[in-house]
């Protein structure tokens, strides 16, 4: 299903989206939440793999770039209530009975000698008042919350949904997406059609953008500081080799990829990390692209945000259009007014008016919108 993914490409040590964030001794942590410190020691610390057999207890493979020190929050929680491991693969920290404290590959971030059947005498306040089994030691009463200090207009559960762009049905019933969410209709904030939408096909690819470990400030600074441009010299997109057969792109010439926003010129790099994706009866390609590049700089490029429109998350206005749909094309994209009726064949194509993807209940309407 294609939910935004909270996490990391592991192949890559790229943030795919900004909503997972690590914290962790000797890494700088920036806007999308990756590690950005690469060098360090004379060693390139994101290069490194280093063995299992020879790291120690805060050391990974991966070297800084993911997930640096292998430190989770809570790691507590790494052990069930009787302090043994839930996973003998995954373990950090249990419970030691015949030494009576906590021991492990991690650090214990709690009290190491607090058996996991303890419990506070009365009054008790601090850490002195969270038992041996509650786990989140940040919370005043060490259990995991949801936080919602106004409530939640899409709560009280999280669910599935699709994104506001998506190609696909949402499988598990028949709402597609966020039924809060915030869509700001204009005509220069136009949306891709979705299920039940018709015309889905003109979009047919899923579309995201993040941030290069190279240029791990904004595009504005990063662009402009010779060594960084120097190590990424051109916007560049990313896809499968199934779907550059299927398009016909060849690797390092110019392809575009357009919205019903924009369209956007780079250089194609085909690689087998961008993995299609196989959802009931259908293949879905996924592309990436960098956002650093613009107009100005020691390195430019087209403006890649550009192809994304405004959907908040109806919470705490996060955009929620972080993931879209997509099509990629051959060829450098059209130039002037040509790229204005470009993009108005594409929009004719799809039946994109003002109003697509503005209404936003598709539970009860019979599987269509009105």
């Amino acid at each position: 299903m294609l939910r935004r993914i909270n996490g990391v490409d592991l192949d890559t040590g790229r943030a795919l989206n900004g909503y997972l964030e690590l914290r962790a001794d000797g890494g700088t942590a920036c806007g999308c939440w990756i590690y950005s410190g690469v060098y360090a020691d004379e060693v390139n610390q994101a290069a490194r793999r280093t063995p299992h057999d020879q790291q120690g207890p805060y050391e990974s493979e991966w070297g800084w770039t993911w997930p640096l020190n292998r430190r989770v929050l809570y790691n507590r929680a790494s052990a069930d209530p009787q302090g043994r491991p839930w996973s003998e693969r995954k373990k950090l920290v249990w419970w030691d009975a015949d030494k009576g404290e906590w021991t492990g590959h991690d650090v214990p971030d709690f009290q190491k000698t607090k058996p996991p059947d303890f419990r506070p005498e009365p009054g008790a306040s601090g850490p002195d008042a969270l038992h041996g089994d509650d786990p989140f030691i940040m919370h005043a009463d060490g259990k995991g919350w949801l936080f919602a200090p106004n409530g939640m207009l899409d709560g009280p559960l999280p669910a599935h949904y699709e994104p506001h762009e998506s190609p696909v049905r949402n499988p598990l019933y028949g709402q597609q997406g966020n039924p809060a969410r915030k869509v700001y209709a204009r005509v220069d904030n136009l949306s891709n059609p979705s299920p039940p939408e018709p015309h889905g096909e003109v979009f047919p690819y899923v579309f995201t953008a993040s941030r290069l470990t190279e240029h791990h400030t904004a595009g504005g600074m990063s662009r402009q500081l010779p060594y960084l441009a120097e190590l990424q010299p051109a916007l560049f997109v990313e896809v499968s080799p199934e779907l550059a057969a299927e398009r016909g792109l060849v690797h390092l010439d110019w392809a575009h990829v357009v919205t019903s926003r924009a369209a956007v010129d780079a250089r194609v790099f085909v690689t087998e990390r961008m993995r299609p994706l196989r959802i009931e009866d259908r293949v879905v390609h996924q592309i990436w692209m960098p956002y650093h590049f613009g107009q100005t700089g020691l390195v430019d490029g087209d403006v890649v945000n550009d192809l994304l429109g405004v959907v908040a998350d109806p919470n705490v206005f996060i955009q929620e259009s972080k993931v879209a749909t997509c099509d990629i094309q051959p060829g450098r994209r059209p130039r002037g007014p040509a790229l204005l009726t470009y993009l108005e064949d594409y929009r004719g194509r799809a039946g994109i008016t003002v109003e697509t993807g503005t209404h936003l209940d598709t539970a009860r309407r019979g599987g269509a919108e009105g």
